[in-house]
């Protein structure tokens, strides 16, 4: 640079040197600012306070995942809880049941499952005081006052199939006679013969309940609902109800599906009770009310368990495959039907008996098989 110009630009004596064109800005210390003076020279380094940290609150999602989690556990832990409740009431009834053999051998064979109910006029379990009660009388023996036929297939719906027990059959060994009159002659085995060979069908499990069993188990479960069509005041089974729905306890439950001689229609008429009467004790079995209180559910169990009689290859698998089905039932998830019989009265050895509209019945047969 010119020696003129370092003149110009040099600063007088007591003036403020002046900044060069285009030099950097002098720094300001750090903490200097609007209001603050420069450090003096020489003084120790000024204290930086680290930043405060901020607490950072949980998101909403993460606070939506953690009320998830405790709503499936409260779940979980219910269905687990209910599961050891249905398993301890299945297994009261299975201990409580009695056993006999019922199934002879048979090489015939069938889709699905199907089960005998019978319904027996045993009086076993009742006192002299209960069978006044129940007008059930003393007779000695058994007799089977229903049978049914509860089919279960591998898939689809159950089929329960009324058999009368007026129905004229051939019974082996013993020629012709009414289809009841098996169990009087060989018990379980006879009668289960019989139906074998007069149906076609191959029977896997037998189930018997008594009089005892149909006002235990119904009293046991707070009474059920029964819709009766007309008006009922019969001697024989002491059966007196108006004609409309109505909680019927257990006395007047055996009645409604005992009594024939009042009803217009005889054996055809008691079996549709009859039916009717196994839906609604299934469908007070699964409702709310019996579930909620265990007094309920254990004491039917109980009751129904001590009242049945199963065959011995019958286990706790078979009995809940049933109880399932009668269920399917009672919820219209299915089809209740009698055998198909000859209308008018069929008057044979002389005696009144029932007569199959063979082809019909045959039909019916070979659609469950």
């Amino acid at each position: 640079m010119p020696p003129e110009f370092e003149s110009w630009m040099r600063p007088e004596p007591g003036e403020q040197p002046t900044q060069r064109l285009g030099a950097p800005e002098p720094r300001q210390p750090v903490g200097a600012g609007v209001g603050s003076s420069p450090r003096p020279v020489g003084a120790p380094p000024r204290q930086v306070q680290p930043p405060i940290p901020r607490t950072i609150a949980p998101s909403r999602k993460g606070r939506r995942r953690h009320r998830k989690w405790g709503a499936k556990r409260i779940i979980l832990s219910a269905v687990a809880v209910f599961t050891v409740y249905l398993l301890a009431v299945a297994t009261v009834f299975a201990t409580s049941v009695s056993k006999t053999a019922a199934l002879p051998a048979s090489d015939a064979s069938s889709w699905g499952r199907n089960y005998l109910i019978v319904g027996s006029d045993s009086r076993q379990g009742l006192t002299k005081a209960q069978q006044k009660k129940l007008h059930t009388g003393s007779t000695e023996g058994q007799r089977t006052d229903t049978i049914m036929i509860m089919h279960v297939p591998l898939f689809g719906t159950p089929t329960l199939v009324s058999i009368p027990r007026d129905s004229w059959v051939g019974i082996p060994g013993y020629g012709q006679g009414k289809i009841n009159s098996a169990f009087a002659y060989g018990g379980p085995e006879l009668l289960t013969t019989t139906v074998e060979q007069t149906t076609g069908l191959k029977i896997d499990n037998y189930v018997e309940i008594g009089f005892a069993g149909v006002a235990n188990t119904t009293d046991a479960l707070g009474g059920v609902k029964l819709c009766p069509t007309r008006k009922f005041n019969d001697v024989n089974s002491g059966l007196k109800v108006k004609k409309g729905c109505q909680t019927m306890d257990g006395a007047d439950a055996l009645a409604y599906v005992r009594m024939r001689y009042a009803d217009p229609r005889g054996d055809l008429g008691r079996v549709e009770r009859q039916q009717e009467f196994i839906s609604s004790v299934a469908k007070r079995a699964m409702s709310p009310l019996t579930w909620i209180f265990p007094w309920r559910s254990f004491g039917a169990a109980s009751a129904a368990g001590n009242s049945l009689t199963v065959d011995k290859n019958t286990g706790i698998v078979d009995e809940m495959r049933l109880a399932v089905a009668m269920g399917m039932i009672s919820m219209g998830m299915g089809q209740s039907t009698t055998v198909p019989t000859v209308e008018g009265t069929y008057f044979v050895a002389g005696q009144d008996a029932v007569k199959w509209d063979s082809p019909k019945a045959l039909e019916l047969f070979n659609s469950i098989d």
